[in-house]
């Protein structure tokens, strides 16, 4: 279920990306496409996914063909983080956990789904999570905090 503020982000992204659009001023990062319920974009949403540190979250998405999609999201210090990306079965997804300076935390490329990450953080800090649809077709994901 989503919470209001990741609605109130996609909201702003739809606009965002709508705008971009009509003036031709979209990043090449901007590669997801928005859906009836769904906006994501590596350059215009990196919104955060939760309102309170530690909240969990599960909700959908559609990743478009050949594209990376990213959210950030606090983790609470020396406890279990976990990140589990569920796809429609239709493309292989990989997910990336970087740190608010951009340096890789982990990631799960491999081609058995579902993509899980795991890792206990040093401190608490926000995170991104992006998931890279490598398939020729768009994937319909869930995407787990627990």
């Amino acid at each position: 279920m989503m919470t209001k503020s990741l609605l109130s982000a996609c909201a702003i992204a739809l606009f965002s990306f709508a705008s971009a659009n009509a003036s031709n001023s979209v990043s090449n990062t901007a590669t997801c496409a928005a859906s009836a319920s769904t906006i994501v974009s590596d350059a215009l949403t990196t919104a955060d996914t939760n309102d309170k540190i530690g909240e969990s979250i599960d909700f959908y998405y559609n990743i478009p063909a050949h594209s990376a999609c990213t959210w950030t999201y606090t983790f609470r210090a020396k406890a279990e983080a976990r990140v589990i990306v569920d796809g429609d079965g239709d493309t292989d997804l990989d997910v990336y956990i970087l740190d608010e300076d951009n340096n890789l935390i982990l990631s799960d490329r491999d081609y058995m789904d579902p993509p899980y990450c795991t890792w206990t953080p040093k401190r608490t800090s926000k995170y991104k999570i992006k998931v890279v649809n490598t398939g020729n077709v768009y994937n319909r994901c869930r995407i787990q905090i627990p």
